[in-house]
């Protein structure tokens, strides 16, 4: 069983969120929490009038209801239990607490194209920071299948930018074809080349999961993840550390490979 939460603002988008959590854990049985946030506001008169405002936002109109229903009919063995919780907050602290209470194995994250809602960018920049699996979906994205999923290794081998258990069970599955990725500099080291896989080789939690490995040699790292996506027509990108692989994957100033996976149509799952 595992546990999804997914943000919503009640509309039909965020059902089709549903369908690439569905469509990563395949086979799984899964309970989803679709969270409708608030933001605390700054001021204290804003403030006293919240639970009026969000009692007001918390019904969901009947074509959601609807599409739910039919949502939940079309994957009645996938869905075992699917809720909508609603949660006032302006912390990291908060939605990490929620996650930890919650047992959630993974949290989804839509990142839009053209403007997001002020209430998916809150939630977006509070996902940032908790130390969970989160896989940003960019927007306009098809739900196909995530049968190619390239880990992003890091080539100054620190074993805590490999996967752990949690993230091997839920993505190193049989029909799906995992490569972890080491993009290194022109003029980088064979010995530090050889540390990295070492690492990566002696990890107990890859012992008897299937993967490969690729070098890719490239000026820099971003640019070496974004040419192997698309040639090899990657499904999936992860990314161990969430804050410094992130920033540290950069093409030009605030450019980050997830945002550079986004250009190219591919969901990034990232954990901090």
């Amino acid at each position: 069983m595992k546990k999804i939460v997914i943000p919503t603002e009640l509309t039909l988008y965020s059902l089709n969120l549903v369908k690439h959590a569905l469509t990563l854990l395949k086979g799984e049985t899964c309970e989803i929490t679709l969270l409708h946030h608030t933001p605390l506001p700054d001021s204290i008169t804003e403030l006293l009038l919240l639970p009026r405002e969000a009692d007001k936002a918390r019904e969901p109109d009947a074509e959601f209801v609807k599409a739910l229903e039919r949502l939940q009919k079309s994957y009645a063995l996938e869905i075992h239990d699917i809720r909508i919780v609603h949660l006032c907050c302006d912390t990291s602290l908060t939605i990490k607490n929620f996650v930890i209470d919650n047992q959630i194995d993974l949290v989804l994250s839509p990142v839009s194209l053209t403007n997001p809602s002020e209430a998916m960018r809150h939630f977006s920049s509070l996902v940032q920071d908790i130390p969970f699996p989160v896989l940003y979906i960019p927007e306009f994205f098809e739900t196909t299948q995530f049968r190619k999923i390239a880990f992003v290794l890091d080539e100054e081998a620190r074993t805590n930018t490999l996967p752990d258990k949690a993230l091997v069970d839920l993505l190193c599955r049989k029909d799906y074809h995992v490569t972890f990725l080491l993009v290194f500099a022109p003029g980088t080291s064979t010995a530090k080349i050889k540390q990295a896989l070492d690492a990566l080789y002696a990890a107990p939690v890859l012992h008897g999961v299937e993967f490969s490995v690729h070098l890719q040699q490239q000026r820099d790292l971003t640019t070496g993840v974004v040419s192997f996506i698309e040639e090899f027509e990657v499904d999936l990108v992860v990314t161990c550390k969430k804050r410094s692989m992130l920033d540290y994957l950069r093409k030009g100033r605030n450019r980050s490979v997830r945002d550079k996976a986004i250009n190219t149509k591919v969901p990034c799952l990232s954990v901090a």
